[in-house]
């Protein structure tokens, strides 16, 4: 049977606000933004040296050694998920309320329970979207060369507490964010594209990275999963390259045992290929961690939003695809023939 402790420690409450009703409009959409958010969050609590306590679908429970580590978390949380929302549709914006107090807390199993508890619960309804409620007992924890304006919002009556509680408000600073787009690259969507590329890149790189293998690697063997039996110049159709560069992978591939030759030609370029089973073990092991960070990438996207950027995507793909084959059969050959070089 787990013991009880009884401990001393600041007490964070989120929440997010209005949750009923996003998940009403877009529960999918809804769940993988959370989950993104969420992301985030938990990292910065664990980094302000903070630990979870209890999670239940919107809301974050977490003890802290301090007040002061607390509020300066929750700012510093407040004023990354307000950047994330420049990004998303208004109406689908997820914004958290924050309530701390500092407090006697029993621990059992991890979870937290007590007045304390309840009373940070309760500030954190009193907080706005986007703020941070505090106790007046925890305000006084507060380091008093902090640079935070607080709103005192008086004694409050909270729901089982005996005695009123007097509460205020602080909010993050609201100077320009750093990660905002510059406002020519909103206007070209070529820049928008290579900024989009290089994250979508970097996600990849540090996934594949973790077994030796560049991003156009696993893409090649991906396609040898969804598609056994290619031929070096389909493979480098399927990935988008140039043939002359499927090669060079292919071989890189053979040596790490990888890729194999499923049928051997006297012409190279007919030569056909699969994976071999520590490939399929390669990409079993790194799929579930690309198809996360790919949702995190489109998380602030609706369901609607995804498919008509997925069209988008493909129409500018197939147009320049298009383009590029009708050059090489020249401007006067017929339909489905290659130019003679």
């Amino acid at each position: 049977m787990a013991t009880v402790e009884r401990r001393l420690v600041a007490i964070f409450c989120a929440d997010v606000a209005g949750y009923s009703r996003l998940m009403h409009g877009d529960e999918a959409a809804t769940l993988r933004l959370l989950t993104s958010y969420r992301d985030m969050t938990d990292r910065l609590i664990a980094q302000f040296g903070g630990r979870i306590a209890n999670t239940a679908g919107d809301s974050i429970l977490a003890e802290f050694a301090t007040a002061t580590a607390a509020l300066q978390c929750g700012l510093t949380m407040q004023d990354r998920i307000a950047a994330l929302n420049d990004e998303v549709a208004e109406a689908r914006r997820l914004s958290f309320r924050i309530g701390l107090h500092v407090g006697e807390v029993n621990v059992k199993g991890g979870d937290l329970f007590g007045d304390g508890v309840n009373i940070a619960a309760r500030m954190q309804t009193l907080a706005p979207p986007g703020a941070i409620c505090l106790s007046e007992i925890s305000r006084q924890f507060v380091r008093p060369d902090e640079p935070i304006a607080l709103e005192d919002l008086g004694p409050q009556a909270v729901k089982n507490i005996d005695t009123p509680v007097r509460a205020f408000v602080a909010r993050p600073a609201n100077g320009p964010r750093g990660g905002d787009i510059p406002l020519l690259h909103r206007r070209v969507e070529f820049h928008l594209a290579r900024r989009y590329h290089q994250i979508c890149e970097a996600a990849l790189s540090a996934i594949t990275g973790t077994e030796d293998l560049a991003g156009i690697e696993y893409a090649s063997m991906a396609s040898l999963h969804d598609a056994p039996g290619l031929t070096r110049d389909k493979l480098a159709e399927r990935v988008g390259l140039p043939a002359s560069d499927a090669a060079p992978i292919l071989d890189v591939l053979a040596r790490r045992g990888f890729v194999e030759v499923a049928l051997r030609h006297d012409d190279p370029a007919q030569c056909t290929f699969q994976l071999t089973p520590a490939g399929h073990d390669v990409r079993v092991r790194l799929r579930p961690a690309i198809a996360a960070a790919a949702e995190q990438i489109v998380a602030p996207l609706s369901d609607e939003e995804r498919a008509a950027l997925r069209d988008l995507l493909a129409r500018i793909i197939q147009a320049h695809e298009a383009k590029q084959k009708s050059v090489e059969r020249g401007p006067d050959a017929p339909p489905g023939t290659q130019a003679v070089t």
